[in-house]
Protein backbone atom coordinates (compact mmCIF):
# COMPACT_ATOMS: atom_id res chain seq x y z
CA UNK A 1 0.00 0.00 0.00
CA UNK A 2 2.77 2.42 1.01
CA UNK A 3 4.89 1.59 -2.04
CA UNK A 4 1.90 2.11 -4.36
CA UNK A 5 1.08 5.42 -2.68
CA UNK A 6 4.65 6.61 -3.06
CA UNK A 7 4.55 5.83 -6.77
CA UNK A 8 1.39 7.86 -7.23
CA UNK A 9 2.83 10.83 -5.35
CA UNK A 10 6.12 10.65 -7.23
CA UNK A 11 4.45 10.59 -10.62
CA UNK A 12 2.21 13.45 -9.58
CA UNK A 13 5.27 15.51 -8.74
CA UNK A 14 6.84 14.56 -12.07
CA UNK A 15 3.80 15.92 -13.87
CA UNK A 16 4.00 19.14 -11.90
CA UNK A 17 7.64 19.53 -12.88
CA UNK A 18 7.20 18.71 -16.54
CA UNK A 19 3.92 20.41 -17.34
CA UNK A 20 2.05 23.63 -16.70
CA UNK A 21 -1.39 22.89 -15.20
CA UNK A 22 -4.19 25.29 -15.96
CA UNK A 23 -6.87 24.70 -13.35
CA UNK A 24 -6.68 26.15 -9.84
CA UNK A 25 -7.99 29.48 -8.69
CA UNK A 26 -6.30 31.04 -5.69
CA UNK A 27 -5.05 34.09 -3.86
CA UNK A 28 -2.12 34.31 -1.47
CA UNK A 29 -3.25 33.60 2.09
CA UNK A 30 -4.62 36.20 4.43
CA UNK A 31 -6.75 36.29 7.54
CA UNK A 32 -6.66 36.69 11.28
CA UNK A 33 -4.70 34.81 13.94
CA UNK A 34 -1.53 34.68 11.91
CA UNK A 35 -3.27 34.02 8.58
CA UNK A 36 -3.80 30.85 6.64
CA UNK A 37 -0.06 30.31 6.27
CA UNK A 38 0.26 29.72 9.98
CA UNK A 39 -1.44 26.34 9.47
CA UNK A 40 1.27 25.18 7.04
CA UNK A 41 3.28 22.61 8.94
CA UNK A 42 7.06 22.63 8.89
CA UNK A 43 7.14 19.26 7.06
CA UNK A 44 4.71 20.31 4.32
CA UNK A 45 6.14 19.73 0.82
CA UNK A 46 3.26 20.78 -1.45
CA UNK A 47 0.44 23.32 -1.28
CA UNK A 48 -2.43 24.55 -3.40
CA UNK A 49 -4.46 27.64 -2.52
CA UNK A 50 -7.81 28.46 -4.09
CA UNK A 51 -10.33 31.27 -3.55
CA UNK A 52 -13.74 30.18 -4.88
CA UNK A 53 -15.61 33.35 -3.85
CA UNK A 54 -13.20 35.67 -5.69
CA UNK A 55 -13.37 33.60 -8.85
CA UNK A 56 -17.10 32.85 -8.84
CA UNK A 57 -17.97 36.54 -8.36
CA UNK A 58 -15.59 37.78 -11.07
CA UNK A 59 -17.29 39.24 -14.19
CA UNK A 60 -15.11 37.03 -16.38
CA UNK A 61 -16.68 33.95 -14.76
CA UNK A 62 -20.32 34.98 -15.23
CA UNK A 63 -20.86 32.23 -17.83
CA UNK A 64 -20.09 29.54 -15.26
CA UNK A 65 -23.13 27.60 -13.93
CA UNK A 66 -22.96 29.32 -10.54
CA UNK A 67 -26.47 28.26 -9.58
CA UNK A 68 -25.67 24.62 -10.28
CA UNK A 69 -22.43 24.77 -8.30
CA UNK A 70 -24.25 26.37 -5.36
CA UNK A 71 -27.03 23.77 -5.38
CA UNK A 72 -24.57 20.88 -5.73
CA UNK A 73 -22.36 22.21 -2.94
CA UNK A 74 -25.26 22.60 -0.54
CA UNK A 75 -26.75 19.21 -1.39
CA UNK A 76 -23.54 17.16 -1.32
CA UNK A 77 -21.36 19.03 1.19
CA UNK A 78 -23.68 21.34 3.09
CA UNK A 79 -21.53 24.25 1.89
CA UNK A 80 -22.25 26.97 -0.66
CA UNK A 81 -19.01 27.35 -2.69
CA UNK A 82 -19.57 31.09 -3.04
CA UNK A 83 -19.27 31.42 0.76
CA UNK A 84 -15.73 30.01 0.67
CA UNK A 85 -13.18 32.80 0.70
CA UNK A 86 -10.12 30.59 0.60
CA UNK A 87 -9.01 26.96 0.63
CA UNK A 88 -5.47 25.88 1.44
CA UNK A 89 -4.49 22.24 0.90
CA UNK A 90 -1.10 20.94 2.02
CA UNK A 91 0.67 17.58 1.72
CA UNK A 92 3.71 16.41 3.62
CA UNK A 93 6.53 14.40 2.04
CA UNK A 94 6.04 10.61 2.31
CA UNK A 95 7.85 8.88 5.13
CA UNK A 96 7.45 5.33 6.32
CA UNK A 97 3.70 5.62 5.87
CA UNK A 98 1.39 7.65 3.64
CA UNK A 99 2.12 11.40 3.62
CA UNK A 100 0.10 13.60 5.94
CA UNK A 101 -2.33 16.08 4.49
CA UNK A 102 -4.52 18.92 5.65
CA UNK A 103 -7.05 21.42 4.37
CA UNK A 104 -7.92 24.87 5.67
CA UNK A 105 -11.25 26.41 4.61
CA UNK A 106 -11.98 30.10 5.27
CA UNK A 107 -15.62 31.20 5.10
CA UNK A 108 -16.97 34.69 4.41
CA UNK A 109 -19.43 34.35 7.29
CA UNK A 110 -19.85 32.22 10.41
CA UNK A 111 -20.42 28.54 9.71
CA UNK A 112 -21.60 25.69 11.94
CA UNK A 113 -19.80 22.36 11.89
CA UNK A 114 -23.11 20.50 12.21
CA UNK A 115 -24.12 21.68 8.73
CA UNK A 116 -21.47 19.52 7.04
CA UNK A 117 -22.83 16.60 5.01
CA UNK A 118 -20.40 13.74 5.62
CA UNK A 119 -20.47 10.07 4.51
CA UNK A 120 -22.57 8.04 6.93
CA UNK A 121 -19.93 5.29 7.07
CA UNK A 122 -17.29 7.66 8.47
CA UNK A 123 -17.02 6.96 12.18
CA UNK A 124 -16.68 10.41 13.76
CA UNK A 125 -16.86 11.16 17.47
CA UNK A 126 -18.06 14.46 18.90
CA UNK A 127 -15.11 16.06 20.66
CA UNK A 128 -13.44 19.40 21.37
CA UNK A 129 -10.09 21.11 21.07
CA UNK A 130 -9.66 24.30 23.11
CA UNK A 131 -13.40 24.30 23.76
CA UNK A 132 -14.14 24.36 20.02
CA UNK A 133 -16.20 21.64 18.22
CA UNK A 134 -14.22 18.77 16.72
CA UNK A 135 -15.43 15.70 14.84
CA UNK A 136 -12.62 13.22 15.46
CA UNK A 137 -12.25 10.20 13.22
CA UNK A 138 -11.84 6.72 14.64
CA UNK A 139 -9.96 5.73 11.47
CA UNK A 140 -6.39 7.08 11.20
CA UNK A 141 -6.77 7.35 7.41
CA UNK A 142 -10.02 9.33 7.59
CA UNK A 143 -9.86 13.08 8.31
CA UNK A 144 -11.35 14.83 11.27
CA UNK A 145 -13.16 18.19 11.13
CA UNK A 146 -12.35 21.05 13.50
CA UNK A 147 -13.35 24.73 13.68
CA UNK A 148 -10.78 26.83 15.58
CA UNK A 149 -13.03 29.87 15.02
CA UNK A 150 -16.43 30.58 13.48
CA UNK A 151 -15.09 31.12 9.96
CA UNK A 152 -12.29 28.54 9.75
CA UNK A 153 -12.59 24.78 9.15
CA UNK A 154 -9.65 22.38 9.41
CA UNK A 155 -9.83 18.99 7.71
CA UNK A 156 -7.02 16.51 8.38
CA UNK A 157 -6.13 13.18 10.00
CA UNK A 158 -5.85 13.59 13.78
CA UNK A 159 -2.02 13.84 14.12
CA UNK A 160 -1.71 16.34 11.27
CA UNK A 161 -4.66 18.37 12.54
CA UNK A 162 -3.07 18.70 16.00
CA UNK A 163 0.21 19.77 14.38
CA UNK A 164 -1.62 22.39 12.29
CA UNK A 165 -3.31 23.78 15.41
CA UNK A 166 -0.01 23.91 17.32
CA UNK A 167 1.76 25.57 14.40
CA UNK A 168 -0.98 28.20 14.15
CA UNK A 169 -0.53 29.13 17.80
CA UNK A 170 3.26 29.16 17.58
CA UNK A 171 4.20 29.48 13.89
CA UNK A 172 7.36 27.68 12.81
CA UNK A 173 8.06 28.69 9.22
CA UNK A 174 9.23 25.89 6.94
CA UNK A 175 10.62 25.97 3.39
CA UNK A 176 7.14 25.75 1.89
CA UNK A 177 5.54 28.51 3.99
CA UNK A 178 8.49 30.79 3.18
CA UNK A 179 7.91 30.31 -0.55
CA UNK A 180 4.17 30.82 -0.11
CA UNK A 181 4.75 34.09 1.74
CA UNK A 182 6.62 35.45 -1.29
CA UNK A 183 3.79 34.64 -3.70
CA UNK A 184 2.55 37.31 -6.10
CA UNK A 185 -0.53 38.98 -4.61
CA UNK A 186 -2.13 39.24 -8.06
CA UNK A 187 -2.27 35.48 -8.58
CA UNK A 188 -5.65 33.80 -8.83
CA UNK A 189 -4.01 30.40 -8.70
CA UNK A 190 -1.06 29.21 -6.71
CA UNK A 191 0.53 25.79 -6.36
CA UNK A 192 3.99 25.05 -4.95
CA UNK A 193 5.81 21.73 -4.75
CA UNK A 194 9.15 21.14 -3.03
CA UNK A 195 11.14 18.58 -4.99
CA UNK A 196 14.12 18.37 -2.65
CA UNK A 197 12.39 16.33 0.12
CA UNK A 198 11.29 13.62 -2.33
CA UNK A 199 14.22 13.74 -4.76
CA UNK A 200 15.66 10.28 -3.88
CA UNK A 201 12.26 8.59 -4.04
CA UNK A 202 11.31 10.43 -7.22
CA UNK A 203 14.59 9.52 -8.90
CA UNK A 204 14.15 5.86 -7.97
CA UNK A 205 10.65 5.74 -9.44
CA UNK A 206 11.73 7.42 -12.67
CA UNK A 207 14.72 5.05 -12.93
CA UNK A 208 12.32 2.10 -12.92
CA UNK A 209 10.68 3.27 -16.14
CA UNK A 210 13.71 4.90 -17.76
CA UNK A 211 14.35 1.92 -20.04
CA UNK A 212 10.81 2.18 -21.44
CA UNK A 213 11.11 5.85 -22.37
CA UNK A 214 11.80 6.63 -26.05
CA UNK A 215 15.19 8.29 -26.69
CA UNK A 216 13.73 11.82 -27.14
CA UNK A 217 12.24 11.63 -23.64
CA UNK A 218 15.23 10.18 -21.80
CA UNK A 219 16.06 13.67 -20.53
CA UNK A 220 13.06 13.45 -18.19
CA UNK A 221 15.17 11.23 -15.93
CA UNK A 222 17.40 14.23 -15.15
CA UNK A 223 14.59 16.44 -13.83
CA UNK A 224 14.77 15.45 -10.13
CA UNK A 225 18.42 16.55 -9.95
CA UNK A 226 17.78 19.85 -11.71
CA UNK A 227 14.84 21.18 -9.64
CA UNK A 228 14.51 22.07 -5.98
CA UNK A 229 11.00 23.53 -6.15
CA UNK A 230 8.23 24.28 -8.66
CA UNK A 231 5.66 27.08 -8.42
CA UNK A 232 2.62 27.66 -10.61
CA UNK A 233 0.84 31.02 -10.76
CA UNK A 234 -2.35 31.57 -12.73
CA UNK A 235 -4.37 34.75 -13.21
CA UNK A 236 -7.86 34.50 -14.67
CA UNK A 237 -9.88 37.28 -13.01
CA UNK A 238 -7.76 40.20 -14.17
CA UNK A 239 -4.71 40.49 -16.46
CA UNK A 240 -4.98 36.84 -17.57
CA UNK A 241 -1.70 35.01 -17.62
CA UNK A 242 0.17 32.05 -16.22
CA UNK A 243 3.70 31.19 -15.19
CA UNK A 244 5.60 28.13 -14.07
CA UNK A 245 8.73 28.91 -12.03
CA UNK A 246 11.36 26.24 -11.39
CA UNK A 247 14.10 26.75 -8.81
CA UNK A 248 17.34 24.87 -9.50
CA UNK A 249 20.12 24.07 -7.00
CA UNK A 250 22.53 26.41 -8.80
CA UNK A 251 22.91 28.51 -11.93
CA UNK A 252 24.65 25.84 -14.01
CA UNK A 253 21.86 23.33 -13.34
CA UNK A 254 19.30 26.01 -14.19
CA UNK A 255 20.97 26.42 -17.59
CA UNK A 256 20.92 22.65 -18.06
CA UNK A 257 17.25 22.57 -17.07
CA UNK A 258 16.34 25.30 -19.58
CA UNK A 259 18.13 23.38 -22.35
CA UNK A 260 16.38 20.15 -21.40
CA UNK A 261 12.95 21.79 -21.38
CA UNK A 262 13.60 23.29 -24.82
CA UNK A 263 14.57 19.86 -26.14
CA UNK A 264 11.37 18.35 -24.71
CA UNK A 265 9.32 21.14 -26.30
CA UNK A 266 11.03 20.48 -29.65
CA UNK A 267 10.11 16.81 -29.36
CA UNK A 268 6.53 17.70 -28.44
CA UNK A 269 6.29 20.08 -31.38
CA UNK A 270 7.54 17.45 -33.82
CA UNK A 271 5.08 14.89 -32.46
CA UNK A 272 2.15 17.34 -32.57
CA UNK A 273 2.90 18.43 -36.14
CA UNK A 274 3.25 14.83 -37.27
CA UNK A 275 -0.01 13.95 -35.52
CA UNK A 276 -1.87 16.75 -37.28
CA UNK A 277 -0.39 15.78 -40.64
CA UNK A 278 -1.43 12.18 -40.07
CA UNK A 279 -5.05 13.21 -39.53
CA UNK A 280 -5.29 14.59 -43.07
CA UNK A 281 -6.55 12.13 -45.65
CA UNK A 282 -6.92 13.01 -49.29
CA UNK A 283 -6.68 16.51 -50.70
CA UNK A 284 -9.81 18.15 -49.29
CA UNK A 285 -8.78 21.86 -49.38
CA UNK A 286 -10.66 22.74 -46.19
CA UNK A 287 -9.13 19.86 -44.28
CA UNK A 288 -5.64 20.67 -45.58
CA UNK A 289 -6.11 24.34 -44.65
CA UNK A 290 -7.34 23.42 -41.16
CA UNK A 291 -4.26 21.26 -40.68
CA UNK A 292 -2.00 24.10 -41.83
CA UNK A 293 -3.67 26.47 -39.37
CA UNK A 294 -3.33 23.98 -36.52
CA UNK A 295 0.35 23.46 -37.33
CA UNK A 296 0.96 27.21 -37.39
CA UNK A 297 -0.80 27.75 -34.06
CA UNK A 298 0.99 24.76 -32.55
CA UNK A 299 4.35 26.34 -33.36
CA UNK A 300 3.26 29.66 -31.85
CA UNK A 301 2.00 27.94 -28.69
CA UNK A 302 5.26 26.06 -28.29
CA UNK A 303 7.27 29.26 -28.80
CA UNK A 304 5.07 31.05 -26.25
CA UNK A 305 6.10 28.63 -23.50
CA UNK A 306 9.83 28.58 -24.16
CA UNK A 307 11.67 28.84 -20.81
CA UNK A 308 13.85 31.78 -19.76
CA UNK A 309 16.66 31.57 -17.22
CA UNK A 310 17.81 34.07 -14.63
CA UNK A 311 20.33 32.77 -12.13
CA UNK A 312 18.88 29.71 -10.37
CA UNK A 313 15.39 30.39 -11.72
CA UNK A 314 13.87 28.96 -14.91
CA UNK A 315 10.53 30.48 -15.77
CA UNK A 316 7.84 29.80 -18.33
CA UNK A 317 5.43 32.73 -18.58
CA UNK A 318 2.42 33.50 -20.75
CA UNK A 319 1.07 36.96 -19.93
CA UNK A 320 -0.92 38.16 -22.94
CA UNK A 321 -4.70 37.96 -22.83
CA UNK A 322 -4.97 38.02 -26.62
CA UNK A 323 -2.35 35.30 -26.92
CA UNK A 324 -4.23 33.18 -24.42
CA UNK A 325 -7.41 33.59 -26.43
CA UNK A 326 -5.60 32.63 -29.62
CA UNK A 327 -4.05 29.72 -27.78
CA UNK A 328 -7.49 28.58 -26.67
CA UNK A 329 -8.79 28.79 -30.22
CA UNK A 330 -5.73 26.95 -31.49
CA UNK A 331 -6.19 24.17 -28.97
CA UNK A 332 -9.86 23.88 -29.88
CA UNK A 333 -9.00 23.63 -33.56
CA UNK A 334 -6.35 21.02 -32.78
CA UNK A 335 -8.98 19.05 -30.91
CA UNK A 336 -11.58 19.67 -33.58
CA UNK A 337 -9.53 18.41 -36.51
CA UNK A 338 -9.53 14.79 -35.32
CA UNK A 339 -13.21 15.14 -34.48
CA UNK A 340 -13.95 16.42 -38.00
CA UNK A 341 -11.89 13.58 -39.42
CA UNK A 342 -13.78 11.10 -37.26
CA UNK A 343 -17.09 12.54 -38.48
CA UNK A 344 -15.92 12.25 -42.07
CA UNK A 345 -14.87 8.65 -41.51
CA UNK A 346 -18.23 7.88 -39.88
CA UNK A 347 -19.99 9.29 -42.94
CA UNK A 348 -17.76 7.27 -45.28
CA UNK A 349 -18.35 4.13 -43.28
CA UNK A 350 -22.10 4.68 -43.46
CA UNK A 351 -21.84 5.26 -47.22
CA UNK A 352 -19.83 2.06 -47.59
CA UNK A 353 -22.40 0.19 -45.54
CA UNK A 354 -25.07 1.46 -47.91
CA UNK A 355 -23.01 0.20 -50.87
CA UNK A 356 -22.86 -3.25 -49.30
CA UNK A 357 -26.59 -3.23 -48.68
CA UNK A 358 -27.30 -2.35 -52.32
CA UNK A 359 -24.95 -5.06 -53.55
CA UNK A 360 -26.61 -7.61 -51.27
CA UNK A 361 -30.05 -6.51 -52.48
CA UNK A 362 -28.90 -6.87 -56.08
CA UNK A 363 -27.61 -10.36 -55.26
CA UNK A 364 -31.01 -11.35 -53.93
CA UNK A 365 -32.79 -9.79 -56.91
CA UNK A 366 -30.55 -11.85 -59.18
CA UNK A 367 -31.45 -14.93 -57.10
CA UNK A 368 -35.14 -14.16 -57.48
CA UNK A 369 -34.77 -14.16 -61.27
CA UNK A 370 -32.35 -17.06 -61.71
CA UNK A 371 -33.00 -19.20 -58.65
CA UNK A 372 -29.42 -18.85 -57.51
CA UNK A 373 -26.76 -16.26 -56.77
CA UNK A 374 -24.57 -15.14 -59.66
CA UNK A 375 -21.42 -17.20 -60.24
CA UNK A 376 -18.19 -15.46 -59.29
CA UNK A 377 -17.44 -15.13 -63.02
CA UNK A 378 -18.92 -16.00 -66.38
CA UNK A 379 -17.01 -18.66 -68.34
CA UNK A 380 -16.29 -19.29 -72.03
CA UNK A 381 -16.77 -22.65 -73.73
CA UNK A 382 -13.38 -23.79 -72.47
CA UNK A 383 -14.18 -22.93 -68.87
CA UNK A 384 -12.00 -19.82 -68.83
CA UNK A 385 -13.30 -16.82 -66.78
CA UNK A 386 -14.54 -13.83 -68.73
CA UNK A 387 -16.25 -11.18 -66.60
CA UNK A 388 -16.67 -10.71 -62.84
CA UNK A 389 -19.97 -11.08 -61.01
CA UNK A 390 -19.79 -7.31 -60.56
CA UNK A 391 -20.51 -6.88 -64.25
CA UNK A 392 -23.39 -9.35 -64.27
CA UNK A 393 -24.98 -7.61 -61.28
CA UNK A 394 -25.23 -4.26 -63.12
CA UNK A 395 -28.83 -4.67 -64.34
CA UNK A 396 -29.99 -5.22 -60.76
CA UNK A 397 -29.15 -1.70 -59.53
CA UNK A 398 -30.11 0.51 -62.46
CA UNK A 399 -26.95 0.02 -64.49
CA UNK A 400 -28.53 -1.90 -67.38
CA UNK A 401 -27.28 0.64 -69.92
CA UNK A 402 -23.65 0.07 -68.86
CA UNK A 403 -24.20 -3.70 -68.81
CA UNK A 404 -25.41 -3.66 -72.41
CA UNK A 405 -22.13 -2.06 -73.53
CA UNK A 406 -20.16 -5.16 -72.52
CA UNK A 407 -19.43 -7.99 -74.93
CA UNK A 408 -20.32 -10.90 -72.68
CA UNK A 409 -18.50 -13.45 -74.80
CA UNK A 410 -15.17 -11.62 -74.43
CA UNK A 411 -12.84 -11.50 -71.41
CA UNK A 412 -12.59 -8.45 -69.15
CA UNK A 413 -9.34 -7.30 -70.77
CA UNK A 414 -10.36 -7.60 -74.42
CA UNK A 415 -9.87 -4.52 -76.55
CA UNK A 416 -13.56 -3.67 -76.27
CA UNK A 417 -14.26 -4.55 -72.62
CA UNK A 418 -11.05 -2.98 -71.27
CA UNK A 419 -12.36 0.42 -72.40
CA UNK A 420 -15.24 0.06 -69.93
CA UNK A 421 -13.00 -0.37 -66.89
CA UNK A 422 -13.00 3.39 -66.35
CA UNK A 423 -16.81 3.36 -66.09
CA UNK A 424 -16.87 1.58 -62.72
CA UNK A 425 -20.02 2.50 -60.74
CA UNK A 426 -19.31 4.26 -57.43
CA UNK A 427 -21.19 1.50 -55.61
CA UNK A 428 -18.18 -0.78 -55.98
CA UNK A 429 -15.73 1.54 -54.19
CA UNK A 430 -15.36 2.14 -50.47
CA UNK A 431 -15.45 5.97 -50.01
CA UNK A 432 -12.53 5.66 -47.58
CA UNK A 433 -10.35 3.90 -50.15
CA UNK A 434 -7.15 5.55 -51.38
CA UNK A 435 -6.55 2.87 -54.02
CA UNK A 436 -6.13 3.84 -57.69
CA UNK A 437 -9.36 4.55 -59.61
CA UNK A 438 -11.50 1.72 -60.98
CA UNK A 439 -10.42 -0.77 -58.32
CA UNK A 440 -13.29 -2.47 -56.51
CA UNK A 441 -13.28 -2.56 -52.71
CA UNK A 442 -15.98 -5.23 -52.44
CA UNK A 443 -15.07 -8.84 -53.13
CA UNK A 444 -16.80 -12.17 -52.56
CA UNK A 445 -15.07 -15.04 -50.73
CA UNK A 446 -13.98 -17.76 -53.16
CA UNK A 447 -12.03 -19.99 -50.80
CA UNK A 448 -13.01 -23.58 -50.13
CA UNK A 449 -16.35 -23.89 -48.38
CA UNK A 450 -17.54 -20.34 -49.13
CA UNK A 451 -20.64 -19.29 -51.08
CA UNK A 452 -18.66 -18.51 -54.26
CA UNK A 453 -16.15 -21.38 -54.11
CA UNK A 454 -17.65 -23.23 -57.07
CA UNK A 455 -17.75 -22.22 -60.72
CA UNK A 456 -21.53 -21.86 -60.77
CA UNK A 457 -23.92 -19.89 -58.58
CA UNK A 458 -25.58 -21.64 -55.63
CA UNK A 459 -29.17 -21.39 -54.33
CA UNK A 460 -29.99 -20.16 -50.85
CA UNK A 461 -30.92 -23.66 -49.71
CA UNK A 462 -27.28 -24.73 -49.97
CA UNK A 463 -26.30 -22.28 -47.20
CA UNK A 464 -27.10 -24.75 -44.43
CA UNK A 465 -25.20 -22.85 -41.72
CA UNK A 466 -27.79 -20.08 -42.13
CA UNK A 467 -27.80 -16.94 -44.23
CA UNK A 468 -27.41 -14.83 -41.06
CA UNK A 469 -24.20 -16.71 -40.22
CA UNK A 470 -22.42 -16.70 -43.59
CA UNK A 471 -20.43 -13.93 -45.28
CA UNK A 472 -21.42 -13.07 -48.85
CA UNK A 473 -19.45 -9.85 -49.66
CA UNK A 474 -16.38 -8.38 -47.94
CA UNK A 475 -14.83 -4.93 -47.76
CA UNK A 476 -11.08 -5.41 -48.42
CA UNK A 477 -7.95 -3.34 -47.83
CA UNK A 478 -6.73 -1.06 -50.61
CA UNK A 479 -3.88 -3.40 -51.49
CA UNK A 480 -6.35 -6.27 -51.94
CA UNK A 481 -8.77 -4.34 -54.17
CA UNK A 482 -9.10 -5.49 -57.80
CA UNK A 483 -10.11 -4.13 -61.21
CA UNK A 484 -13.86 -4.27 -60.96
CA UNK A 485 -14.49 -6.18 -64.20
CA UNK A 486 -11.73 -8.71 -63.59
CA UNK A 487 -12.87 -12.13 -62.30
CA UNK A 488 -10.69 -11.83 -59.22
CA UNK A 489 -11.94 -12.05 -55.63
CA UNK A 490 -11.07 -12.89 -52.01
CA UNK A 491 -9.22 -16.21 -52.09
CA UNK A 492 -8.29 -16.76 -48.49
CA UNK A 493 -5.84 -19.04 -46.72
CA UNK A 494 -7.48 -21.06 -43.95
CA UNK A 495 -4.42 -20.45 -41.77
CA UNK A 496 -4.58 -16.66 -42.28
CA UNK A 497 -8.17 -15.89 -43.32
CA UNK A 498 -7.86 -12.21 -42.38
CA UNK A 499 -5.02 -11.48 -44.79
CA UNK A 500 -6.05 -8.48 -46.92
CA UNK A 501 -8.72 -7.38 -44.43
CA UNK A 502 -8.96 -5.09 -41.41
CA UNK A 503 -7.88 -1.70 -42.79
CA UNK A 504 -10.94 -0.62 -44.75
CA UNK A 505 -11.90 1.56 -41.77
CA UNK A 506 -10.16 2.40 -38.50
CA UNK A 507 -10.39 -0.71 -36.37
CA UNK A 508 -11.86 -3.12 -38.90
CA UNK A 509 -14.00 -3.72 -41.98
CA UNK A 510 -17.59 -4.38 -43.01
CA UNK A 511 -19.25 -7.43 -44.52
CA UNK A 512 -22.61 -8.29 -45.96
CA UNK A 513 -24.05 -11.58 -44.84
CA UNK A 514 -26.10 -13.82 -47.09
CA UNK A 515 -29.32 -12.55 -45.51
CA UNK A 516 -28.49 -9.02 -46.75
CA UNK A 517 -27.52 -7.55 -43.37
CA UNK A 518 -24.32 -5.51 -43.01
CA UNK A 519 -22.01 -5.81 -40.01
CA UNK A 520 -18.73 -4.25 -38.86
CA UNK A 521 -16.02 -6.74 -37.93
CA UNK A 522 -13.10 -5.79 -35.71
CA UNK A 523 -9.64 -6.39 -37.10
CA UNK A 524 -8.92 -8.28 -33.88
CA UNK A 525 -11.61 -10.91 -34.46
CA UNK A 526 -10.49 -14.45 -33.70
CA UNK A 527 -9.23 -16.16 -36.86
CA UNK A 528 -11.10 -19.38 -36.17
CA UNK A 529 -14.36 -17.53 -35.63
CA UNK A 530 -13.91 -15.53 -38.83
CA UNK A 531 -13.15 -18.71 -40.79
CA UNK A 532 -16.45 -20.21 -39.60
CA UNK A 533 -18.25 -17.11 -40.92
CA UNK A 534 -16.76 -17.74 -44.36
CA UNK A 535 -18.01 -21.33 -44.41
CA UNK A 536 -21.59 -21.85 -45.63
CA UNK A 537 -22.17 -25.49 -44.74
CA UNK A 538 -19.58 -26.84 -42.32
CA UNK A 539 -22.05 -27.35 -39.49
CA UNK A 540 -20.22 -24.95 -37.16
CA UNK A 541 -22.31 -21.83 -37.50
CA UNK A 542 -21.40 -18.74 -35.47
CA UNK A 543 -23.25 -15.45 -35.19
CA UNK A 544 -21.74 -11.97 -35.34
CA UNK A 545 -24.07 -10.73 -32.62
Amino acid sequence: MTKHFRSIVAWGLTVVMATSPAISYAQPPEGKDGGTLSYVTEKAAAAVIIRPRRVLEAPAMEMLPIEVLTAAGKQNLGIDPIDIVEILAIAEAPGEGPPGYGIVVRFSKPYELEKLRLPVNWRLDQSQIANRPYLQSQNPMTPGFYMPDDTTLLIAPHPVLLEMVRNQKMPTPGPLSRLLSKADGNSDALAIVLIEPVRPMLGAVIAQVADDLPPPLQGVTQLPDLIDAAKLDLRVVSSPGASLTLLSPDESKAAELAKLLNNLLDTGEQFALAQVAGEVQGDDPIQVAAAQYTQRITKKLIDAVRPTQSGRVVKIAHDSESNMQVATIGILVALLLPAVQAAREAARRMSSSNNLKQIALAMHNYHSVHGKFPPRASLDDNGQPLLSWRVHLLPYFDQAELYEQFRLDEPWDSDHNSKLIEAMPAIYRNPTSQAPPNLASYLVPVGEGSIFAGAGGIPLRDITDGTANTIMVLEVNDEASVIWTKPDDFSYDAAEPLSGLGKAHPGGFQVSLADGSVHFISSTIDKAVFLRLLMMADGQAVRLD
